[in-house]
């Protein structure tokens, strides 16, 4: 959605109202508004006060809302934000939120519609009624019969007290299930950036092509930049080679940090499964076999076609080896006693 600007005088820019109505301010007033519920209502935790009233002004200063009135000016664009706020607030007050976040958002609407500017140069539109709907009207009267604990009760007569000066500003309208407020919902406009483009309009073929071939030039730099030479032990076996070779870093060497990282996080695992009494050893055990069952199943089914599976490297790979390594867990003499297949790479199940 364009944020262009609504028609004002010459030399001035005005946000257009459903720019208060958008994703863009909803879902930020949203969380002011939560936010200053919650931090009212970990104030009154912890203070336990007799007069909450004096305690959720301080709250209302402390986090800035006393300039809430000063971010809007033009008369049209005014009287949206005035509408979307106000909603914000009585939407907490319905019946499924907790008692002490209702009375809270209520002390938040009271504050924000007895603070709009009455005198001011030039003057600023305000709001002389606050929109509700039939059922949420009757839930917010009833809400000093729901304040009937010990704990809650400091703040009843404040709500009653609050309720009084309101009775007069409530419009009552429709019940809630005929959505009787406009917009229907909030936010009405969603509000999607693309992060993925830095400029109108998608780039052409062209600039695809030219920012390919930069980027494999940058490559091959790279590539040229970090390769490495070695040299190749010879041997008397057949097909054995000596000479020298260039290779990429990354290739050349082992993966010294990762193995040691894995073999870190392994260890913490047979651990945590070891201090579980037998119930970890049995979920290690039946793992295990769970693994070697589906290997079996896989060199069964290689076999009816005629393959071979796992046998280049004789016993150091295939199904033989894993049905070892399975064998060795719990054995204090072999390599796989803790972890069985977990430890393949430490020498289980080889002869």
């Amino acid at each position: 959605m364009a944020v262009a600007p609504s028609s004002a005088s010459r030399g001035q820019i005005i946000v257009q109202p459903s720019y208060f109505t958008s994703s863009a301010f909803v879902d930020d007033a949203r969380e002011d508004v939560a936010s200053l519920i919650q931090y009212y209502i970990d104030q009154y935790e912890h203070a336990r006060p007799m007069q909450p009233f004096i305690l959720f002004k301080d709250v209302w200063v402390s986090q800035g809302w006393t300039w809430i009135h000063f971010k809007v000016f033009d008369a049209r664009s005014r009287e949206a934000f005035l509408r979307v706020v106000m909603r914000l607030f009585t939407e907490r007050m319905t019946e499924a939120n907790d008692p002490l976040c209702r009375v809270t958002a209520l002390f938040g609407l009271y504050t924000f519609f007895n603070t709009q500017p009455s005198v001011s140069v030039p003057k600023l539109h305000s709001f002389a009624h606050v929109e509700v709907a039939c059922d949420l009207y009757d839930a917010i009267m009833h809400l000093p019969n729901t304040l009937d604990t010990e704990y809650l009760a400091p703040l009843r007569p404040h709500a009653i007290y609050i309720l009084s000066e309101l009775a007069g500003v409530f419009h009552i309208l429709p019940h809630s299930r005929v959505h009787p407020l406009n917009p229907r919902d909030l936010p009405r406009e969603l509000v999607v950036e693309d992060m993925t483009m830095t400029k109108k309009g998608r780039p052409s073929k062209r600039e695809k092509k030219k920012k390919a071939k930069d980027s494999l030039v940058a490559l091959n730099k790279w590539l040229v930049r970090t390769k490495q030479s070695y040299e190749l032990a010879g041997g008397s076996g057949a097909g054995e080679q000596s000479g020298t070779m260039t290779s990429h870093v990354l290739l050349s060497q082992r993966p010294v940090t990762t193995r040691a990282h894995y073999r870190w996080c392994k260890s913490e695992l047979l651990d945590e499964l070891s201090s579980e009494d037998d119930v970890g050893a049995a979920a290690l055990r039946r793992v295990n076999e769970i693994v070697a069952r589906r290997m079996r199943k896989m060199d069964e089914a290689a076999a009816a076609r005629g393959l071979e599976v796992g046998c280049e490297g004789g016993d150091r790979t295939g199904l033989g080896r894993v049905e070892r390594a399975v064998g060795e867990l719990g054995d204090a003499a072999r390599v796989g006693e803790r972890g069985g297949l977990l430890c393949l790479m430490d020498g289980a199940g080889l002869i």
